[in-house]
């Protein structure tokens, strides 16, 4: 039985050997050497502005594994351009832990809403709503009421991205007119085209000395080419209608006459 007792001793002592030399290395792997060489975490490297693939390859590498998180419109930045990381670059972070990754949306395209007929004030708030800004403002001759849109640029209905800006043309009011040349013309046919140009009040002279067509516009007031605008009174001088030839042998006889002499 003695060899047993021995036995015993010794395998108590070899186990006993073996865990005080375990300890001891894991004590000065842990104590004397440095953290790196047995690494318990690492560095989180930068994969901001990478394709997300490539970013998720990269974090591969340190030994990360990589997570799509919340997806943001971006103008300059590619769909799927990695735009920020949790955790940050130049963490310590746990060998397998999960980085997440915001990308780019790309560029959000909306379409610009119809605006016409609105004042700035109702055009500027229904823009901001679908998240553009409101550009320069200018003014046009429309037949539109004064103050209100009648174009944007880009045109209504371009789809842009947002955020961006759209500029406003508004009405200035009904374009002036400008007075035609109505000389040589006949008389009905330059008023038809004052009535045209919203000119009602004509003032027709006729000229019996004056020598032509009769009927035939000979002078105008305003001048052609001036500004015609509303109120205006427009004079057209025209030649007169030749009197009327009376026959003689139709006149009745006068009191002197001999036949009416007793």
């Amino acid at each position: 039985m003695n060899w047993r007792a021995r036995f015993r001793t010794s395998l108590v002592y070899l186990v006993s050997s073996v865990a005080g030399f375990t300890l001891a290395y894991l004590l000065v792997a842990f104590v004397v050497f440095p953290a790196g060489v047995i690494p318990r975490d690492v560095k989180v490297p930068n994969v901001t502005g990478l394709d997300f693939d490539e970013a998720a390859q990269r974090l591969a590498q340190s030994g990360f594994k990589a997570e799509q998180g919340e997806q943001r419109y971006n103008n300059t930045a590619p769909k799927m351009t990695v735009l920020e990381q949790s955790p940050p670059p130049g963490t310590r972070e746990g060998v397998g832990d999960v980085v997440t990754l915001v990308v780019s949306g790309g560029q959000r395209l909306v379409a610009v809403p119809v605006v016409s007929g609105m004042t700035r004030a109702e055009a500027q708030a229904a823009l901001e709503k679908e998240g553009f800004d409101v550009g320069d403002i200018s003014e046009a001759p429309s037949n539109a009421p004064r103050g209100t849109v009648v174009a944007t640029r880009p045109a209504i209905g371009t789809a842009i991205a947002v955020p961006s800006t759209v500029s406003l043309v508004m009405s200035g009011g009904a374009p002036a007119q400008q007075m035609p040349d109505l000389l040589g013309r006949d008389v009905n046919g330059a008023r038809q085209m004052l009535l045209q140009l919203g000119v009602k009040d004509v003032k027709v002279i006729r000229e019996q000395s004056a020598a032509g067509i009769p009927g035939t516009v000979i002078a105008q007031s305003p001048v052609s080419g001036a500004t015609v605008v509303s109120g205006t009174t427009v004079q057209l001088r025209v030649v007169a209608e030749p009197a009327p030839i009376t026959d003689p042998m139709t006149l009745p006889p006068s009191p002197s006459s001999p036949a009416n002499q007793p």
